[in-house]
C-alpha cells in the first residue's frame, strides 16, 4: 500500500496522513488481495484479515477479541501478511474501466502506460476482473488512432494535383470539391476496413491461443485471453507517427506487443509461463513456416532460362594457304612489283638474262 500522491509506503503507519508528503489516506480507499493484508487493532496489534472481494475485513467495525477496544477499518494499522510480497498485495484494476480515476482521455493514456511499462500490474488487474466489451473498445481506439495520421498524410499528398488543377482551370473549384470528398470517403473507408481487419486478426490469435491452452490442459476463460490481448496493444500507438510509424515502429512494436501479451496473460491466467509462450508464439511460427514454404515453392516453379554454349570452330586445314595463294598480286610498274622482281632474281640467279 503506497501513498497515491508520492508513492511512499504506508505500512505500519498509525496516523492517517502520509509521513512523506502529508497527504491524507484511508485504508478503505484501497483494494487488496484476499487474506494478503493484516489489519491490526490500534490498541493491542491483534491481526485480522480481509476476506471480501475487496480484501477488506467484514464487518468494517467491531470490537477487538483480545483487548475489547472498538476497531474501525479506517483507524486500523495495516501491514502485509507474512510471505506475501508488497507488489502482490494491492488489488489492481484496469484504469480504462475505472471511471473514478479521472476522465476518459486520462484513463486511456494511463492504460497505455501500463501496457508499455507495467504489464505485470495489468495482468493482475485483468485477473481481478475486466470487462471484455470495454477491452474491445480500447483496442479499437488504439488501432484506429494509429492509422489516422498516416491516412491524413496520404490524403494530403493525393490532393496536391487537384489543388494545382484548381488554380489553373476555370472549373477548378468544382473539381477540387469532388476530389476532396472522394478522397475523404475513400480514406475513411480504408481506415475503417483496416481497423476491423486488425481487430479480427487479433481475435483470431486470441482464439487460437485459447484452443492451444486447452490442448495443454489449461482451462482459461475467453474473457481472460481476450482482455489480455486487447489491453496489450498499447505499443501500436507508436504507429501513429506520421510516415515513419509503419517503417520505424512496425516490427519492433509488434515484438513489444507479443512480449507484453505473454507477460499480461501469465499473470492474468496464473499458469506456467512456458505454456503461455507456446500458445502465443505457435501461430506466428506456423505462419512463418508457411510463408517460407510458399516462397520456396514459387522459386522452384519458376523455369530457369537455358543458355546455349558458345562454340569456337577452327578453320578447315589448308584454308589459310588458299587465302595466301589467292591473294592478288601487285600491278606491274608499281614499287611493290619492282621489289618482288628483285627478290625473284636474288633467289633464282639462273633465270637472270
Amino acid at each position: 500500500m503506497r501513498c497515491k500522491g508520492c508513492g511512499y509506503s504506508l505500512w505500519n503507519v498509525p496516523g492517517r496522513t502520509c509521513p512523506e508528503c502529508g497527504r491524507g489516506f484511508a485504508p478503505s480507499e484501497f483494494e487488496f488481495q484476499a487474506n494478503a493484508v493484516e489489519f491490526c487493532c490500534p490498541g493491542c496489534m491483534q491481526q485480522y484479515y480481509g476476506t471480501d472481494e475487496h480484501g477488506l475485513p467484514v464487518p468494517r467495525a467491531f470490537d477487538c477479541v483480545k483487548c475489547g477496544a472498538a476497531c474501525e477499518l479506517d483507524s486500523m494499522i495495516l501491514r502485509a501478511a507474512p510471505g506475501v510480497r508488497e507488489d502482490e498485495v494491492e488489488l489492481h484494476r484496469v484504469s480504462w474501466e475505472q471511471e473514478s480515476q479521472g476522465g476518459r482521455f486520462r484513463r486511456f493514456w494511463r492504460t497505455i502506460g501500463e501496457s508499455l511499462r507495467r504489464p505485470t500490474r495489468l495482468g493482475m488487474a485483468i485477473r481481478a476482473g475486466a470487462d471484455a466489451r470495454r477491452a474491445t473498445w480500447f483496442a479499437l481506439a488504439i488501432l484506429f488512432g494509429a492509422l489516422v495520421p498516416t491516412a491524413l498524410l496520404i490524403l494530403a499528398f493525393g490532393l496536391i494535383q487537384p489543388l494545382w488543377t484548381a488554380g489553373t482551370t476555370r472549373t477548378g473549384a468544382s473539381v477540387l470539391g469532388a476530389e476532396v470528398w472522394q478522397g475523404v470517403a475513400t480514406g475513411l473507408g480504408v481506415m475503417v476496413a483496416s481497423t476491423l481487419g486488425l481487430l479480427a486478426s487479433l481475435a483470431m490469435l486470441a482464439l487460437v491461443a485459447r484452443l492451444l491452452l486447452r490442448l495443454l490442459g489449461e482451462r482459461v476463460t475467453w474473457r481472460t485471453v481476450w482482455c489480455s490481448a486487447a489491453y496489450s496493444v498499447g505499443p501500436f500507438v507508436f504507429l501513429a507517427i506520421p510516415c515513419l510509424g509503419p517503417y520505424c515502429g512496425g516490427f519492433p512494436m509488434f515484438v513489444w506487443f507479443i512480449v507484453a501479451w505473454i507477460i499480461v496473460l501469465v499473470h492474468a491466467a496464473a499458469i506456467p509461463g512456458w505454456k503461455i509462450c507456446v500458445a502465443v508464439l505457435a501461430p506466428f511460427v506456423l505462419l512463418m513456416l508457411l510463408l517460407v514454404g510458399g516462397v520456396t515453392t514459387l522459386v522452384a516453379m519458376v523455369p530457369t532460362p537455358v543458355v546455349a554454349p558458345v562454340t569456337v570452330t577452327a578453320p578447315p586445314a589448308g584454308q589459310g594457304d588458299d587465302e595466301e595463294a589467292t591473294e592478288p598480286s601487285a600491278a606491274p610498274g608499281t614499287p611493290a612489283a619492282s621489289d618482288a622482281a628483285r627478290d625473284s632474281e636474288a633467289t633464282n640467279p639462273e633465270q637472270a638474262p
